[in-house]
């Protein structure tokens, strides 16, 4: 029943294989996400999953991850060297999550680490790097922080990842940890192989256009009336499920005439 459940299901079209008219082709998938073939140099893809559901997060991210390790594992036995790809994990604590190795489960969030630390462990010498942001690093997979060879911190305040950071320094160099819960913004701990030893760094600041949006909400400002806000919610049910108006379509008919 949950084979069949998971079959039904439209989200998971996608990934396992379900035909419909967005399927791309294998080859389409990693032109897209990896390099368009010989002209592959210097190319960035970001994969927004930000709104996908829960329940088939870690799947997804698990597929994506050993689709484009064995692309490269592939590539190095055909080509006999490496095609250098490097991937960056945001908020990579939703993602590569710690597990007790004494508990005989099998689960979607288990595997997804799995896959990760396979990559930490054995991606260097198919030329696939890995680099992993994460606001509770205490709550990251230990094998995956143990193969990490440089860390930057910045401002760190739970007790929990302090202390799993204090593990990575000597002893005598321990003291410019005690400095981490008062970090201020912009300002970081560089250690590891990058720095002979702990330094603070100042990270350079980005122009507001290419920002993330992700500063403070400005409450005060919208709920009094300063700044407005308005809200089409017809707009955002429809895209929420796929529904596309007769005035859209004739748009983009006419778009494509």
């Amino acid at each position: 029943m949950r084979v069949r459940t998971i079959i039904s299901d439209v989200r998971m079209s996608s990934v396992i294989g379900a035909k419909d008219e967005k399927d791309i082709s294998l080859q389409e998938w990693l032109e897209a996400y990896i390099g368009h073939g010989k002209s592959a140099k210097g190319e960035i893809s970001i994969i927004d999953l930000s709104l996908v559901p829960p329940d088939i997060l870690f799947i997804v991210v698990s597929v994506i991850s050993r689709i484009i390790f064995e692309a490269l594992q592939r590539y190095r036995r055909q080509e006999n060297k490496v095609l250098p790809t490097t991937l960056v994990v945001e908020e990579a604590h939703n993602f590569i999550k710690r597990y007790d190795n004494d508990v005989e489960e099998i689960s979607a969030t288990k595997l997804c680490s799995q896959s990760f630390e396979r990559i930490a462990k054995e991606g260097r010498k198919f030329g696939l790097g890995l680099v992993l942001s994460s606001q509770r690093p205490s709550e990251l997979s230990q094998t995956v922080l143990s193969q990490c060879n440089t860390f930057l911190l910045h401002r760190l305040v739970n007790d929990r990842d302090q202390e799993m950071v204090k593990k990575l320094v000597p002893d005598n160099l321990g003291s410019i940890l005690n400095e981490l819960p008062i970090l201020p913004t912009r300002k970081a701990v560089l250690l590891g192989w990058a720095a002979p030893i702990p330094i603070l760094v100042e990270i350079s600041e980005i122009p507001d256009e290419q920002r993330p949006q992700s500063k403070d909400p400005a409450y005060w400002d919208v709920w009094t009336g300063k700044e407005e806000r308005k809200v089409d919610w017809k707009k955002i049910t429809d895209e929420w499920q796929g529904i596309t108006s007769k005035s859209n379509e004739g748009e983009s008919k006419n778009a494509k005439k």
